[in-house]
Order: structure tokens, then C-alpha cells, then sequence
């Protein structure tokens, strides 16, 4: 099938007023929204966040593990089997005997689960980036990875799926797939996105539809798009606070008439009782019938009416027991109603995932059914992708993707994903060397002195060292593990006494590798916020204090010259800058931030907000992404977009630009060896820019 001609369409956000509107305020849910619905029981598998049915079996995701479970009778769930051991789950998807479980920083779990008793781990998949919704078209697995898109995987071997392409839409949540054509609940820019993937090696966005709420999850039933909304509705600006009409008003059901993808047309929507709290940030909808159900975190389950599609009115709600709230690690204080994260549906029952509790069976009795999909004429799969050459660059491209770069000597080393660490040749040609096997994917690497430190994700830090003069010829010495948390950052500054490591979704470790054979944690923290990938700054102020980014407080500042070892110096910038962007050092005493497509300069006593400091841009472009300093050099590459800028800052308040790249897939932080950048870009490989600063 050739791809539909590229069309774009930005609904105008006063379209957000049309008739249809029902908003409730200042009661509770109990008095306003239907009849309580009762739990009946619960299965006893503790906090969970997904479930999904399919005829009389209900797969249920808590903690690391996917909980099987025998529903003939829908009321009392038998648990039959499990498989533990994985990552940190977000969402589950089950197609023909396979189950699909998105991991967020883990990646995308492939579990065989045709025998309940006994399901059984396929393949563990290196998604392009925090893996959060999960959407199954005929062989195409769509997975919502946040702030990069919606990435495509021909799933038509379950065994050994295989990266196809990436659609940029935005901060994705949740995903759904029909016809060729793919719905995103877009959660940043309050957006339903829907593409054109009738050609899975080149999707294209071709309208964005303005939600009043953040969008996530999404439902299609016949001619119409459901979308689950929450936080706060458009318009609402972080300076203004609680003080605004907008906050906390995002929370509804929006309805969409996509008879024609390219021109949804809004039929109404529904709110929900006005809430803000950070920390669960999902929203759910399912539709069978003349009901939608939908899970609203802390808000609870409600049930709606849509048997009159303009005027959609709740006929049942439960709010689950208030339990402590805990964001990102932290305890509270608070207490509230345990979140709904994703919830299920049998004949008479919803099957609702408390967060932090349990399963939780809910009685909804001549309003709940089992989904029955509808028919699917889905995409075919091509034989490959591959990104079309552009004569600027050359491209080592193994079958993991590349996230990172480090040389030893003139060899480059090559963090490659399910691919492992591989020793490349860069000059005069591009050639394989070596290939060293990890335990997990090779989400980073380090080079200090004869030493490599690799970041191993779920593998933890195996450390290695030259053998002999060769530079492709290495062995392991040492490994640092922390559990099952994966490792997904290293940073080893001078003098090499200290290994700085990314762990899990929010932690930073310290480890002491002055004897690399027994790596030694000596400083660990966790602040409030995730770290989403290179947020630990490669080198030193003052030649001693080393910074990591947390995205919602801002960076803080350590002292790795701490008698008798490293510690926090009570220095941070505590501001939001974006989470596709961060820091590089540019002297002894300054460093540099990317902020809203342009940059600033700070040391580490600057507490001022971002938007009160200087910044410097280049008219027409937007200098966003994680930036690297050569000299009076400053590259700036972009994960979300695919751009990596090349500028001159030898007159740091006059930059100008020397060169740009719009690459297909996902560059990391660039790396400069003998003058030349390499860019570490996902799954279009190791880009060795020769021609940079020679334009096209």
C-alpha cells in the first residue's frame, strides 16, 4: 500500500467550546456520578497496572510480574500461573497466544502465554525509550515511548522482533491501531495525534486535535475515538498555579467522530471531578455497547452513558480505599483513594489494577462485557526498513540499537543495545573488530585510562579492562549490580576514582572503582522527578563537583573531592528546564544549559529561575536537546526531533550556526574524536559525521 499524501490539520483550540459539555463541580463523586459499584473481592497479587481479558482468562501485571488467571466465573478470578522477573510493567496487550508488556525504562516484554499454567519469556525488547502504552496491528506492535513517539516493531516472529520506524507525535501515553491508521493520546501538548502508517517504514502525522486535558488513553468503537483526559484543562499555565479556572479541570472523556482521519470531528465530552496530584499519571477507556468505562487514577472508575453521543452522562462510579500517597519513591504525608492505573472487562464485572494495592474485582452488573474487536484490515509489513544514505555522513549500523559511544585509542566502542558492546573500526573504513556479549542491553558505555565501564541496564556495570596492546581485545574484571534496577548511565570524570551511574527511573549512585575487581557504592540519592536518559553531566566544575538533572527539581551539585567521600554540597538549581534537554561544562567555572531552544550560562551558586537568565539562540531555530562542548564548538542533538546542531560559540553571545542534521531516529549525546562528531542514534546506528560544517 502506498502511504496517503501527508496531510497536517491543528483543530483551532476554540473548537474546545462546542456544545455537548458536561462539567460537574464541587461534589463528590458519590452524589454525582451513578451508583457506587461494589467490589466484590480482590485477587491477591498486590499493587498493580494493567489487566486485559481474553475469552476466560484475565493477565493481570503487578510489581515485575504478569499474574495469569482463570475467569469461567468472571466473580472469582482463580490465579493459574505467573512469570516474574521483569521489569518495572506499565501496560499489557495479548494477541494470538502472545502477550506484549510495556516496561517503561525496561523496554517491552514478549511472553508465549498459550499455556496459562505456564507462560514463557520470548524476548525482551530494547524499545527506543520509556516504553509506556502498547497497541497490536496484525504483525506491528505501536509502542507509545513518551517524549520520543510511537515506535513500530514488526512483531510477525515474536521471538525476534525488529525496530521498523518511529513516528514523532509527542509525549505518547497510550496507543491504538486500525485500518492503517493510528490514534496517540498525546499527554503534553493535551493532543489526540492520529498517523498514517499504512507504510510502517514511513508513518506521518497527519492531524493533532486539541484536548482539554492531558490525552492518554484511547478506545476506537465503529466510526468514533474515545479519549481518556486528566490533570488540567487547556490553558492552564504553571505560573498561574492554583489560582487558575484550568487547574485541575483536564479530567473527562472526549468523544471524536474519525470517519475521516484526516478531519475528526468533536461530538462531545464529559468531565470528571476536578484533581491534581502528580505521580499517577494515566487515564483509561474502554467501550463496549452503550458504555465507556473509564479509570481516572485517584478519581476512580466511572461508567458512562454514550447511548446518546452528545450528552454522555456517568451511570456508575468506584473510588478505591485511601491509602498513603508515595511520589516517585517519596513518601507523602497524604492520604487519598489508591489509583486506578488500566483495568479489564468480563460480562458483568471490571477487573480494576489498584496501583498500589491490588487487583480488584468490581461488580457492574448489565453494564460490563467482555470487548469483541472489530474487524482490522491492518498494514503489511515490509521485509526492511532502512533510513534512506545521506552522503554527509557514514553509518555503522549493528542489530541492536546504539546508545553510546567511547573510544580506546582509535577504536571506537560501541554500546549497541540487545546488540551487546562492540569495537569499531571508524577509519580509513568502517569495520567490526570485536563483539563482546552483555547480560542485558548495552544502554551506555566509559572509557577512562585501559578501563570500559558498561552500562548494562538490567546487567548492572561490568567493568573491563585492555588486554595486552590491543584495543579491540578486552575482559571483564568487575560488575556493580543494584538488584533488579536497571543501570542506564555511566559517567567515569577525571581522575577516574568514580564511576557516576543513572539507576532505575530516579536514582543516582556514586561508586568508588579505585579497585575495579570490587565497584563500592558510596553516595546514592533519588530527588523528586525521573531521570529520562543522559541526565548526569559529563565532566567537572571547579575540577571536583560532578551535577545530575532530576526533571521536576532541577540539578544538584556534588563534591567527588568529599573527605572520605563524595557528597552532596547543598548547591541546586532548582528549576525545570525541559527533559529533552541538559548541561555540558564549559569552563572551569560555567556550565551550559539548553532551555527553550536556546541556551544559558550558570555556575553553581546560580539559583535565579531559567527565565530571569541570558540566553543566546540562532533566529529560526529551536537549540533544544542534550549539548555537547568541543572547544568553541557546541553540538546540540535532539532525541524527540532527530536534530543535532553544530554552532560556533566562539562569541558565546553570538552563536552561529555551522551546520545541521535532521536524522530519522534518536541521537544521544555526541561524542567528538580527532574532530570529527559521532552521534550514537538508536537504531539508524553509529553516524560518523566526517562532512560536518560543510553544509549539504
Amino acid at each position: 500500500m502506498k502511504p496517503r499524501p501527508r496531510r497536517l490539520l491543528i483543530l483551532l483550540p476554540a473548537f474546545l467550546l462546542a456544545v455537548g459539555t458536561s462539567a460537574v463541580e464541587g461534589k463528590h463523586p458519590e452524589e454525582q456520578f451513578g451508583k457506587e459499584l461494589p467490589i466484590v473481592r480482590s485477587l491477591g497479587v498486590g499493587g498493580s497496572m494493567d489487566a486485559t481479558v481474553v475469552g476466560d482468562t484475565l493477565y493481570v501485571i503487578s510489581g515485575r510480574t504478569l499474574n495469569v488467571a482463570d475467569i469461567s466465573r468472571p466473580e472469582a478470578p482463580k490465579l493459574v500461573g505467573s512469570l516474574g522477573n521483569m521489569g518495572r510493567l506499565r501496560q499489557i496487550e495479548v494477541s494470538r497466544g502472545v502477550a506484549y508488556i510495556t516496561a517503561r525504562e525496561d523496554g517491552m516484554y514478549i511472553v508465549d502465554v498459550r499455556r496459562a499454567d505456564a507462560p514463557k519469556l520470548l524476548c525482551h525488547y530494547d524499545t527506543i525509550e520509556l516504553a509506556t502504552g502498547i497497541a497490536i496491528s496484525g504483525d506491528v506492535a505501536f509502542v507509545a515511548c513518551r517524549t520520543t513517539g510511537v515506535e513500530l516493531v514488526d512483531i510477525s516472529n515474536p521471538s525476534r522482533p525488529i525496530h521498523l520506524s518511529t513516528v514523532r507525535t509527542g509525549e505518547a501515553q497510550s496507543v491504538v491501531a486500525r485500518d492503517g491508521i493510528l490514534y496517540a493520546g498525546v499527554w503534553g501538548s493535551r493532543e489526540l495525534v492520529i498517523c498514517d502508517v499504512s507504510n510502517p517504514c514511513k508513518p506521518t502525522v497527519i492531524t493533532k486535535t486539541p484536548l482539554d486535558g492531558n490525552g492518554d488513553g484511547v478506545c476506537l468503537r465503529g466510526k468514533h475515538c474515545f479519549v481518556a483526559t486528566g490533570h488540567h484543562s487547556r490553558g492552564w499555565k504553571r505560573r498561574e498555579g492554583e489560582a487558575s479556572p484550568h487547574y485541575g479541570h483536564g479530567h473527562g472523556l472526549e468523544i471524536f467522530d474519525v470517519s475521516d482521519p484526516a478531519k475528526p470531528v468533536f461530538v462531545s465530552r464529559i468531565k470528571m471531578p476536578k484533581f491534581y496530584q502528580i505521580g499517577m499519571d494515566m487515564w483509561d477507556v474502554m467501550v463496549v455497547g452503550q458504555y465507556a468505562f473509564v479509570s481516572d487514577t485517584f478519581n476512580g472508575l466511572f461508567v458512562v452513558d454514550i447511548s446518546d453521543l452528545k450528552n454522555p452522562r456517568c451511570v456508575g462510579h468506584r473510588e478505591l480505599d485511601k491509602v498513603p500517597v508515595i511520589i516517585d519513591g517519596f513518601p507523602t504525608g497524604q492520604q487519598k483513594p489508591d489509583p486506578v492505573a488500566g483495568f479489564a472487562l468480563a460480562k458483568d464485572y471490571i477487573y480494576a489494577a489498584g496501583a498500589w494495592t491490588d487487583l480488584h474485582v468490581v461488580a457492574a452488573p448489565q453494564m460490563a462485557q467482555t470487548p469483541v474487536a472489530e474487524p482490522d484490515r491492518a498494514q503489511e509489513v515490509p521485509a526492511k526498513c532502512v533510513p534512506e544514505p545521506d552522503p554527509r555522513f557514514r553509518v555503522y549500523r549493528p542489530s541492536g540499537q546504539v546508545c553510546g559511544v567511547a573510544f580506546l585509542g582509535d577504536t571506537a566502542l560501541v554500546a549497541a543495545g540487545s546488540a551487546g558492546l562492540h569495537a569499531v573500526q571508524l577509519w580509513p573504513n568502517i569495520k567490526k573488530l570485536a563483539e563482546y556479549e552483555t547480560e542485558n542491553f548495552a544502554r551506555d558505555v566509559a572509557v577512562f585510562g585501559d578501563l570500559v565501564f558498561v552500562a548494562e541496564c538490567k546487567g548492572g556495570l561490568s567493568i573491563w579492562k585492555r588486554k595486552g596492546e590491543g584495543e579491540a581485545s578486552l575482559e571483564r574484571i568487575g560488575r556493580y549490580r543494584v538488584g533488579s534496577q536497571p543501570i542506564q548511565q555511566v559517567v567515569v570524570p577525571p581522575p577516574g576514582k568514580y564511576a557516576l551511574l543513572h539507576v532505575g527511573s530516579n536514582r543516582l549512585h556514586i561508586v568508588d572503582i579505585t579497585d575495579p575487581t570490587k565497584p563500592a557504592l558510596v553516595l546514592e540519592d533519588r530527588r523528586l522527578g525521573l531521570l529520562y536518559g543522559y541526565q548526569i553531566t559529563e565532566g567537572l566544575l571547579e575540577g571536583r563537583y560532578a551535577s545530575c538533572f532530576w526533571h521536576v527539581t532541577g540539578f544538584y551539585w556534588y563534591d567527588l573531592a568529599g573527605d572520605p567521600k563524595p557528597v552532596y554540597s547543598g548547591d541546586n538549581f532548582g528549576h525545570r528546564i525541559g527533559t529533552r534537554n541538559g548541561m555540558a561544562v564549559l569552563d572551569d567555572k560555567t556550565a551550559l544549559i539548553t532551555y527553550r531552544g536556546k541556551y544559558a550560562l550558570l555556575d553553581r551558586a546560580e539559583r535565579r529561575p531559567p527565565n530571569e537568565l541570558t540566553t543566546y539562540g540562532i533566529k529560526g531555530y529551536y537549540l533544544n536537546g542534550k549539548p555537547t562542548i568541543d572547544g568553541t564548538t557546541l553540538y546540540v542533538s535532539d532525541r524527540f526531533s532527530g536534530d543535532v546542531f553544530m554552532i560556533d560559540i566562539s562569541q558565546i553571545d553570538r552563536p552561529k550556526l555551522i551546520d545541521h542534521l535532521k536524522l530519522a531516529e534518536h541521537p544521544t549525546l555526541v561524542k567528538i574524536h580527532k574532530g570529527i562528531p559521532i552521534i550514537p542514534s538508536g537504531y539508524q546506528g553509529l553516524i560518523v559525521w566526517d562532512k560536518a560544517g560543510r553544509g549539504k
